[in-house]
């Protein structure tokens, strides 16, 4: 009898250990489990804290109190969010990344069978404002100044002058240089105009993102290209949700359209290369400046428009409008992102770490 009482207190102190090793387990995954959700929370708010004070970069004075005041507008306990840093990345003294972090007391943890308290919870984030280094271009160029190119200055092109794109002479009426990107001839022409990147690849960037920095090896497109420009942009207006509407007068106006209308925004905002020259004899090398973000502001099929020289450089146009700074890329347009102090080109807010 008493050898059966010991086996069976030895078996109640057996059940009572393995039972108290479940606690344990439960225990620390209960808490892992609690401090699995508190760390994705405080990541998902120092992400979304960057990515609020980014929108301000250069501003650094702006970007802090705009990540804060999203911090606090969200919740995130005051003292949660530390000081953030920036970063000037391109060089030319202005900040464009910012670094924030969040730390906080694993309140969540606390609560848990161990009461494990101990454990400081820390995440951080980074955003940066990039801007396109390389992109998908419309068939048309801009000639620049090299010698006054970035940092600090623009290749000479001036946002508030009315650009336009101009027959090469009288005896080729229509052709004013056209890029023979992305494929060859009238068709391939149209296309990129209606297609990012166009659908048929074999010109002088293959259906690639067109490289600033880089000679492209790259013919002009000859001919009369106004009644092709037209049908293309005409094309672009209704498939993006354009019309007459977007056709702006003055730089004013193509801001303010852009800024309040998505569709002038889609079917009127293009990127366009800069370059140092147009090859000679109509192919040859061209060399990539950088690219620009170029208002539509309107066109015509046979120039000049309504008998009027809308430029004042008595030649007539095709197409004519306004370059953009500081402008957001198109969603349909691809992109390589990079760090670049380009005005022109376009600019997008994403995390970086």
């Amino acid at each position: 009898m008493d050898g059966q009482a010991g086996e069976r207190g030895q078996a109640a102190i057996l059940a009572a250990g393995l039972l108290l090793l479940l606690l344990v387990i439960a225990a620390v995954a209960l808490d892992v489990g609690w401090w699995l959700h508190d760390k994705r929370d405080a990541q998902n708010d120092v992400d979304a804290a960057a990515l609020a004070g980014a929108q301000d970069l250069p501003d650094q004075g702006a970007a802090s109190a705009d990540a804060l005041a999203w911090a606090t507008k969200n919740d995130v306990a005051p003292g949660d969010l530390q000081p953030c840093e920036f970063e000037d990345r391109t060089g030319d003294g202005q900040a464009d990344l910012i670094r924030c972090r969040v730390e906080r007391d694993p309140g969540s943890l606390e609560s848990g069978l161990l009461d494990i308290g101990i454990i400081t919870i820390k995440a951080k984030a980074a955003a940066a404002r990039m801007r396109a280094v390389a992109g998908c271009t419309m068939p048309w160029a801009v000639i620049g100044n090299q010698q006054q190119g970035p940092p600090g200055g623009t290749w000479g092109l001036v946002p508030q002058t009315l650009y336009g794109f101009h027959t090469s002479d009288f005896v080729t009426p229509g052709n004013f240089g056209g890029l023979r990107l992305y494929g060859n001839g009238n068709n391939a022409y149209v296309d990129a105009i209606e297609n990012p990147c166009g659908s048929s690849p074999g010109g002088c960037a293959n259906g690639e993102p067109v490289p600033v920095g880089e000679t492209l090896q790259c013919d002009t497109q000859t001919g009369d290209l106004g009644s092709n420009t037209d049908k293309a942009l005409t094309w672009r207006d209704t498939h993006y949700g354009g019309g007459t509407r977007c056709d702006a007068t003055t730089y004013g106006q193509a801001l303010q359209k852009v800024e309040t209308d998505p569709g002038c925004t889609a079917s009127r905002v293009v990127l366009i290369p800069i370059i140092i020259s147009w090859p000679p004899n109509g192919h040859g090398d061209v060399h990539i400046l950088g690219l620009a973000n170029f208002y539509i502001a309107g066109w015509d099929r046979k120039p000049p428009y309504k008998g009027v020289d809308v430029d004042g450089d008595t030649k007539s146009d095709l197409v004519w409008g306004y370059f953009l700074e500081d402008m957001p890329i198109i969603p349909a347009w691809e992109v390589q992102w990079g760090y670049t102090d380009d005005p022109f080109a376009p600019i997008n807010i994403l995390l970086v770490e």
